[in-house]
């Protein structure tokens, strides 16, 4: 484990806020040279702290606003094959975000987003045909809030 100090930690936060913000940006908000700030990036990206970057997609553009996290319990004798035929699972005007393992009541909890209420219960209709689902409960995300306050529909 890398001990990070504050400096690597804003790095990081900055990144996280905004994957394609420029060396030269953090080194101006940080007060810290854009050398120094390269450095300290390459750094993060070799010890693989920094994973990758990703784009934030606008569901709502794709046409899929609908956000849904599906809990389901599962009873089986191969989890990993039955998450993964969960996962290859197609379904029009839908798509599986994340999928979580949990520790508790539920087995796994599904976000994905949708087109339409119907195309939700369509997914669920066809996850029932999975040998080892027992239980599913849905609850419809109505927005998200951020860490930095920016609420996202």
């Amino acid at each position: 484990m890398n001990k990070m100090d504050n400096i690597d930690k804003s790095i990081i936060k900055s990144l996280e806020d905004n994957g394609r913000m420029s060396h030269e940006e953090i080194s101006k908000s940080l007060h810290i040279s854009r050398p120094a700030i390269h450095q300290r990036v390459s750094k993060l990206e070799a010890d693989g702290i920094i994973k990758g970057y990703k784009a934030i997609v606008d569901w709502e553009m794709l046409g899929e606003p609908i956000k849904t996290l599906l809990y389901l319990k599962i009873s089986c004798e191969d989890f990993k094959e039955t998450v993964n035929q969960i996962l290859l699972l197609q379904v029009n005007n839908v798509f599986i975000e994340e999928c979580h393992r949990l520790a508790g009541e539920w087995c796994i909890v599904l976000k994905i987003r949708a087109s339409t209420p119907m195309d939700i219960s369509n997914f669920i209709d066809t996850l029932w045909k999975i040998q080892g689902i027992k239980e599913t409960s849905t609850t419809l995300i109505l927005s998200t809030i951020l860490e930095n306050g920016i609420r996202r529909e």
